[in-house]
């Protein structure tokens, strides 16, 4: 009998526990769910061992479900495990399971710690996402098979809406950044003349500061074409 009892109790837990991770995953996509679209200034710095980026100032486009587009005269590359990439994870109910994992702070928040587990074949093999009790993503960690492990920092202030962050930073294992070729070709075309130092980082980061958020303004699919 207690052995049947113990079986009855494991069972309900693992169905409450279910439904508490279905449950943070309903009030993240609250607020995300109402972007149907938007585009933002953006200022972006960058820290990667080897390469000597300057700070550059771009445009960034998004639309559901996965259109993303960042818009500037410089030079512009981002792990596969970009911000905007939560946003389509979250979105695909179909693609991913949630499992709560536990509760920590960050960033001075209380979050539910959320393990979204894969469901079909995807390049992204594990996902971690931190949840506030606004429904806010204050941190990610995105492992992709092609890339490795990429965190995610967000930062949130008083003008911040359907849970888009004012800052986000990106850190990632610099071994496995792939840089595509043609960007490598113009780096190196461009930083012949400053040389940087040899460094024995193993991480390097991208700080992406949002200004002048523009919420569904029914962006067309022109703009995340390359002219």
């Amino acid at each position: 009998m207690r052995n049947y009892i113990l079986l009855f109790t494991l069972f309900i837990s693992s169905i409450t526990i279910a439904q508490d991770a279905k449950e943070v995953i309903r009030r993240c996509n609250k607020n995300l769910l109402q972007i149907k679209d938007y585009n933002c200034k953006a200022h972006i710095d960058f820290d990667i061992p080897g390469l000597n980026i300057e700070k550059i100032d771009g445009i960034i486009y998004y639309k559901r479900p996965n259109k993303f587009r960042i818009k500037s005269n410089g030079i512009i590359f981002m792990p596969k495990q970009n911000p905007n990439q939560i946003l389509t994870i979250m979105a695909d109910t179909t693609a991913f399971m949630p499992v709560f994992i536990a509760k920590e702070s960050v960033n001075g928040q209380v979050c539910d710690v959320i393990q979204m587990v894969p469901l079909k074949e995807n390049d992204i093999a594990a996902a971690k996402i931190y949840v506030d009790s606004k429904g806010y993503i204050q941190k990610a960690e995105i492992t992709s098979k092609e890339n490795g492990t990429a965190m995610v920092n967000n930062k949130f202030d008083a003008t911040s809406k359907y849970g888009m962050p004012c800052q986000t930073l990106i850190t990632f294992d610099i071994k496995k950044f792939k840089v595509p070729k043609m960007v490598s070709v113009e780096l190196n075309a461009k930083t012949t003349s400053k040389p940087t130092t040899t460094s024995t980082k193993t991480t390097g980061s991208i700080k992406i500061t949002y200004t002048s958020y523009l919420f569904n303004t029914k962006l067309s699919d022109t703009v995340f074409t390359e002219k």
